[in-house]
């Protein structure tokens, strides 16, 4: 018997954006390595989503579509995070349920991306229906299909420049960005690297104009230290979180490695201690918003 402090039971089928749309909080993981292995266990662990990086790590076009393979194993759905490019279109083939657009520009390269991932009449992606998102066009219903790439996929852009920001009303106004991410690193460094406190001024104020204009909100990742952070963006609206896989691995390798030795006796070994991974104050709790 299900007790009342449970949290109800959701539907597995639906996809990222019937989650966001019917109130929930998902969360990911941004992954730094190309290890399918690595993509099954953030399945069975209870992630809902994973993205992967393809702007800072080189995956290759290969091993990308093995991820989503191992991805779609475990029913997870995957996301790829790159620059907008000609570069994409064999990943929405392969499976991709959506895209992640670093330094979003202005309100025509909203529009520009928009076109290229969906089908007529709302874009002009490339009709394709011989490959695997398609089943290899094995017993599908193609009107069916296009329908249901066009209304599920899942278009985030990236807040990541003070400029974006001065003009941020013109590209809510675009239908089809679905959500955005707002990068508080590279935000801060368009700003001039501000004071934490000037900086989550702005990010507030973007966090509130994008849930006015009704788009879904990610902001930053999240790491070890900056969890508890989390409480104040899900009640201004935040619905997206993203673990970011090279800091917490380094992060708990390194702690768990130390746990280890601190049980040695002293005097026993001739290693060293793991060091710290470097905390951004922009992404540390307690941060000072003076």
């Amino acid at each position: 018997m299900r007790s009342d402090l449970e949290e109800p039971q959701t539907d597995s089928t639906a996809s990222l954006k019937q989650r966001l749309a019917s109130g929930q909080v998902i969360i990911g993981c941004l992954l730094a390595y190309p290890a399918p292995w690595l993509v099954e266990i953030l399945g069975l662990t209870g992630h809902d989503f994973v993205v992967l990086d393809l702007e800072h790590e080189a995956f290759n076009d290969e091993t990308v579509v093995e991820l989503i393979r191992a991805a779609e194993g475990v029913g997870l759905p995957t996301v790829v995070r790159m620059p907008f490019s000609e570069r994409l279109v064999p990943f929405l083939s392969a499976g991709v349920r959506g895209l992640q657009v670093p330094d979003l520009r202005n309100r025509a390269h909203a529009e520009e991306i928009v076109a290229a991932t969906r089908f007529h009449p709302v874009g002009r992606r490339t009709y394709y229906t011989q490959t695997r998102s398609a089943r290899y066009g094995l017993g599908i219903d193609e009107a069916q299909l296009l329908e249901e790439v066009n209304r599920d996929f899942l278009l985030i852009g990236m807040i990541e420049s003070i400029e974006l920001v001065e003009q941020l009303d013109e590209v809510l106004d675009v239908k089809g960005i679905d959500a955005f991410h707002i990068g508080p690193l590279d935000l801060a460094q368009s700003m001039g690297n501000p004071p934490p406190g000037k900086l989550e001024a702005v990010i507030d104020d973007v966090v509130r104009r994008c849930r006015r204009a009704g788009k879904h909100v990610a902001v930053g990742v999240v790491t070890p230290w900056n969890v508890t952070a989390m409480d104040r963006r899900v009640e201004q609206g935040v619905q997206i979180f993203a673990i970011a896989s090279a800091w917490f691995l380094t992060h708990a390798i390194g702690k768990f490695f130390n746990e280890v030795d601190d049980q040695l006796p002293k005097g026993r070994r001739r290693g060293r201690r793991a060091p710290p991974v470097a905390r951004n104050p922009y992404l540390t709790d307690g941060a000072s918003r003076a």
